[in-house]
């Protein structure tokens, strides 16, 4: 049995769970997703178990990258990669990068601040996304130049946010509801989303209401 993989939004149909052969499905099928017809699906190629051991110089110095890195960045980089897991559909693999999410999380101790620290590290964010986009553009990074925009979008929308509050106080968020993009961080105030993320282009499904 086989698997194909749409090719606009990856979605993947799988011949074991859906019991018909995907040769066998009618011309004018179509993805349950985004609708693309059946000639946009793709053989999913399953890759070899057998992968290639890291030398040891290496995965010794990986460990010591990882060792600077917090709890906290370590549970967001795991969050991050689950997400990525549940765009490709795999179910499995998201699963395991979400409990190591909570292990680290659990393992981070939470430190109390104030909004004039906060708006201090926003400014601190910005300023490292401008450099790292510098990096990007010398390198011809397309994928890092997509994040860093992603990024220093939602960045920006956080300092507008953290500004307006701390001149209006509660009054800024009384009675309003906040609305969170799962998938790139945007922050909206109002009782109704927008229908589609302004940074990352996802339907309203997917920016979810802080309760």
């Amino acid at each position: 049995m086989k698997k194909y993989r749409c090719k606009i939004c990856g979605y993947i149909y799988d011949e074991t769970k859906e019991k018909v052969k995907f040769n066998d499905l009618p011309d004018d099928w179509t993805c349950p997703l985004c609708g693309a017809p059946k000639s946009m699906f793709e053989e999913v190629i399953e890759e070899s178990n057998q992968k290639e051991e890291v030398p040891k110089e290496e995965r010794e110095e990986i460990l010591e990258d990882l060792e600077e890195v917090s709890n906290y960045e370590k549970a967001l980089i795991c969050s991050n990669l689950a997400k990525a897991c549940e765009k490709e559909y795999k179910e499995e693999e998201k699963e395991i990068f979400l409990k190591l999410a909570n292990y680290f999380y659990a393992k981070e101790k939470e430190e109390e601040g104030n909004l004039a620290q906060y708006a201090s590290q926003v400014q601190k964010d910005l300023e490292l996304m401008k450099k790292a986009d510098e990096i990007a553009t010398k390198e011809n990074d397309r994928g890092a130049k997509r994040v860093l925009n992603w990024a220093s979008k939602s960045t920006q929308m956080v300092e507008v946010i953290l500004k307006t509050y701390q001149e209006k106080g509660l009054e800024y968020i009384k009675n309003v509801k906040i609305w969170v993009c799962d998938i790139c961080g945007f922050i909206y105030i109002g009782d109704v989303p927008p229908k589609v993320c302004p940074i990352c282009k996802v339907p309203s499904l997917k920016i979810l209401e802080v309760k």
